[in-house]
């Protein structure tokens, strides 16, 4: 019995015999204080931001009455206090470091006294400095180094690691934060990002990112290096330079040829023009760009007109396709449409709809309100002010937003990366683990009262969620699914859990069947397990696949038509999409351009080759182009040349009045007194060809080619004494297909 008790009843006791009362006190044993223990909290962690509020209450076993905290005054950091009551709390924010504070305790009414300590952790986030990003050429990449550099409010040293790998690869970060390159990298940026802190000790950590953008040394054109235009759209023509990336910043273009450019202009952004109608030829400007990271390169850019003969079609330039989260779909918009060769306003016309897109006449695209996960197309046609017409497309594709799902061990231990998606997707199976307890499923809350879902089962990624472990004690023995394919092939690993989790995906598959569901007969007449269901896994089992035989599928033909062409081609029969044959037909001074369902053109059009659906029985015509009549060969007439002449010229330079003169003097000298002359116009190009008024142009400088010659060649005869000759002239050919410059040819006889 102890002091206390002996006491007690020695009292109570004295209450009843008083003079047995003083014998018994002065005989009793002398009672010992007791020793106080200090119990849990011994120490807490809290980061800078919460560190002016923190509070805690020292605990203590042993003590028979209120215990009273006495602080060590050596023992007394500054910023941390600690109350007679044993109260631990803070004179404001603290540093991030380690704080320590001690001292004595007792319960003054029994006299135990015993010892306290108590230790606080502030902890800090660790902010990236200033080396966040560099800028190096190709040419250095692969010597190039830097470091992460230090970081502010921590005590300790950091260790940095990489958690997002480098896009694209390239970029390697050590653990003291030293930078550097796998070898030599192409002209783009490159970014890696990760975590870093310093150590067990303080818990201080914190993220960074760091960029290296790769300069190339030479800006590369890339794109739009030519173009085409008619005559009666030249005025109007637009394009824009474009370079290849492995530039930092904005391209500045300069041309330098020709020093004055005859039409064609390009500014400094790179946006190409015409100064007015050109005349239809080609036209070529060129010069040198360079951005501020003194990149540089060079570009050129050809313009052919050509003459003006019915209507253009006209292309569009605009992007055929976009993209928006269903979440900002109702306010989505974009164009307007562009195209080029177009003449004045152009005017867009729906002719495929759509209850979800809406594209004004003006070009402009937009929704029709908020729109679910899925692909929208519109399509239509085009037309200018000058009759010129088009075709036009857009395709809207309308994503989910990314949303994330948190996995809490809620107790357990482990780790489960997050999952992010923007539809409806099976969660991750469970992994965590706790000794002694059984995992059930998955809950919004900790306490298991809100939403519940299945190990594996479907989760709507509407909204980012954290969905907490549930537990029950006591370890449940395991059971297996096992599947059979039940007349269809294929493999699947058998399913082993001891918790309700979601049945694998089927992955049997049956030629002319589709899986419908799981039975746990084969027949199909057990209990029926619909794809992605859940099962308890309180027994195993094997379930069997079910088929659905499949309709056979309605083949669909296409007639070939040769549409004023001969040959044969056979019909192509199928019941699912196919590349048609290529085109066997053939005309007589006709090109094939493509099929269409319609003989005059105005149907759906099928490029030679291109692939069709085959849901539905149609006829493909095929559609002709008529040949451009070539011109005859030229005549070469047998004798000396005199040229060259300048282009689009007739006058005579100093060097050709001297061949004139050799050939005066070959006249003199064979005797020959008919001589004829033929001129020869500038070469066409094809286009020119098929143009009349290019062609009579090109027969007429031929002519005054030869006339200016003759005329030449007459005072030189004349000069020499010689009578009785006569000069005749004439066109050789139009444009000799053989050099830019035409020559004049004498034939004497």
């Amino acid at each position: 019995m102890s002091w206390r008790v002996g006491l007690a009843r020695f009292v109570a006791f004295g209450m009843l015999v008083t003079s047995a009362f003083v014998v018994f006190a002065a005989s009793s044993p002398v009672a010992s204080a007791a020793t106080i223990q200090q119990i849990s909290p011994t120490s807490g962690t809290t980061d800078v931001a919460g560190s002016a509020s923190f509070t805690a209450t020292l605990g203590a076993s042993g003590n028979t009455g209120p215990v009273t905290y006495s602080v060590t005054t050596s023992n007394a950091p500054p910023g941390l206090t600690v109350s007679g009551d044993g109260v631990v709390s803070t004179t404001g924010t603290l540093a991030a470091t380690s704080y320590s504070i001690s001292g004595t305790d007792s319960d003054s009414a029994m006299g135990d006294a015993g010892t306290w300590s108590y230790t606080l952790t502030v902890t800090n986030t660790i902010l990236e400095g200033s080396s966040t990003s560099a800028t190096v050429d190709v040419a250095g990449s692969a010597n190039f180094s830097d470091n992460l550099s230090t970081a502010t409010g921590y005590p300790g040293p950091v260790t940095y690691v990489a958690s997002g790998p480098s896009s694209p690869a390239g970029l390697e970060v050590s653990g003291s934060g030293a930078i550097s390159t796998s070898g030599t990298l192409a002209a783009t940026d490159y970014t890696v990002s990760g975590t870093d802190s310093d150590g067990t000790t303080y818990g201080d950590s914190g993220s960074w990112t760091y960029t290296l953008m790769v300069t190339s040394d030479t800006i590369v054109q890339e794109g739009s290096v030519s173009n085409e235009v008619s005559v009666s759209h030249s005025a109007a023509f637009t394009d824009s330079l474009s370079a290849t990336p492995g530039f930092v910043d904005a391209v500045a273009y300069v041309v330098t040829s020709p020093s004055t450019p005859t039409g064609l202009v390009v500014s400094g952004s790179g946006a190409v023009t015409t100064s007015g109608t050109l005349g239809a030829t080609t036209y070529a400007i060129s010069g040198t760009d360079s951005d501020t990271y003194g990149n540089t390169g060079v570009w050129s850019y050809t313009l052919t007109v050509t003459p003006s003969s019915g209507t253009t079609t006209l292309i569009q330039t605009s992007a055929l396709s976009g993209s928006v989260t269903n979440d900002l779909s109702a306010q989505y918009s974009a164009g307007p449409i562009t195209v080029k060769y177009g003449v004045g306003s152009v005017t867009f016309t729906t002719t495929k709809s759509s209850t979800a897109l809406e594209v004004s006449p003006a070009g402009l695209i937009s929704t029709s309100g908020p729109l679910a996960i899925g692909t929208y197309s519109v399509s239509g046609t085009d037309s200018d002010t000058e009759g010129d017409s088009g075709t036009w497309t857009y395709t809207l594709t309308v994503t989910g937003v990314v949303v994330t799902v948190v996995f809490d061990a809620n107790g357990g231990s482990g780790v489960m990366p997050n999952e992010s998606d923007s539809q409806p997707t099976a969660l991750s199976l469970n992994v965590f683990t706790w000794p002694g307890h059984t995992f059930v499923d998955w809950n919004t809350l900790a306490n298991g009262s809100g939403v519940r879902y299945s190990n594996g089962s479907i989760f709507p990624f509407t909204s980012a969620t954290t969905l907490f472990a549930q537990w029950k004690i006591g370890k449940v023995p395991s059971h297996s699914l096992t599947f059979e394919p039940n007349g269809g092939t294929g493999s699947m690993t058998p399913e082993i859990d001891n918790t309700p989790t979601a049945i694998s995906a089927n992955k049997y598959v049956r030629s002319g069947y589709t899986f419908v569901a799981w039975n746990s007969v084969p027949e199909g007449s057990g209990k029926v397990y619909s794809a992605g269901a859940t099962y308890s896994f309180k027994k195993s089992i094997i379930l069997y696949a079910q088929w659905k035989k499949l309709p056979t599928p309605r083949s669909y033909v296409v007639t070939f038509n040769a549409n004023g062409g001969t040959g044969t081609m056979a019909a192509e029969h199928n019941h699912k999409p196919m590349s048609l044959s290529s085109n066997r037909f053939t005309r007589a001074g006709y090109t094939f351009v493509t099929w269409n369902t319609l003989a005059n053109g105005s149907g759906d059009s099928y490029s030679n080759d291109s692939t069709y659906s085959f849901a539905s029985s149609t006829t493909l015509y095929a559609q002709w182009k008529k040949n451009k009549k070539a011109l005859p060969p030229p005549v070469v007439p047998d004798g000396p040349v005199i040229g060259t002449f300048a282009r689009g010229s007739s006058t005579l330079t100093p060097a050709l009045e001297s061949q004139i003169q050799s050939l005066a003097n070959q006249v003199k000298a064979t005797k020959h007194f008919r001589v004829s002359l033929f001129g020869y116009g500038d070469d066409l190009s094809s286009i020119q060809q098929s143009d009349k008024a290019d062609v009579s142009a090109s027969i007429e400088l031929g002519r005054m080619r030869a006339q200016e010659v003759a005329t030449y060649l007459e005072g030189q005869l004349s000069s020499l004494g010689l009578k009785g000759w006569t000069i005749s002239i004439g066109v050789a050919s139009v444009g000799s297909g053989q050099t830019e410059i035409a020559s004049v040819i004498a034939t004497l006889s």
